[in-house]
């Protein structure tokens, strides 16, 4: 996982889950009723298609047309309970809330360029990261690994 990587969560009564999952041999199957965890390549556009196949909309052009489905992530077997959000921090007001001045990290996060994507450097936000999660824990090796910006980049 890096920063140019996405969590998709899947939260649907069709998702895989216990002995049915083992159906899938990429996927890290569960026999406790476990989430289901699928490891296959999806691109946003996978997403997008996937919402167009739902909806029973054609595809828009030929990138979302020949884009994989996340259709195995609705074979499972329709049996799993309603999901019951957690409002916790929304009624205590902590989503509402933002790090303080001087926070961890908030004097060198200043100093950032965060009006475009890429721009601040990753690996002083993550160990900016690791000490506002881990406190005085030390902060692992790789996460001090400085990568030099790609001349390719395709963002500017």
């Amino acid at each position: 996982m890096d920063a140019h990587r996405s969590i998709a969560l899947v939260i649907s009564k069709y998702s895989p889950h216990g002995p049915n999952s083992a159906q899938f041999p990429i996927a890290a199957p569960s026999s406790t009723g476990a989430p289901f965890i699928d490891s296959r390549f999806y691109s946003t556009v996978s997403m997008i298609r996937t919402m167009e196949s739902l909806l029973g909309l054609p595809p828009m052009n030929n990138n979302d047309a020949f884009s994989s489905l996340i259709s195995t992530l609705f074979t499972g077997p329709g049996d799993q309970p309603a999901y019951t959000a957690d409002y916790g921090n929304r009624d205590n007001g902590l989503i509402y809330t933002a790090n303080p001045p001087n926070a961890a990290g908030a004097r060198e996060s200043m100093k950032m360029d965060f009006t475009h994507a890429d721009r601040a450097p990753a690996d002083k936000l993550n160990v900016i990261l690791w000490k506002d999660a881990m406190g005085d824990k030390p902060v692992p090796a790789m996460l001090k690994v400085h990568h030099k910006k790609s001349i390719t980049d395709d963002d500017d």
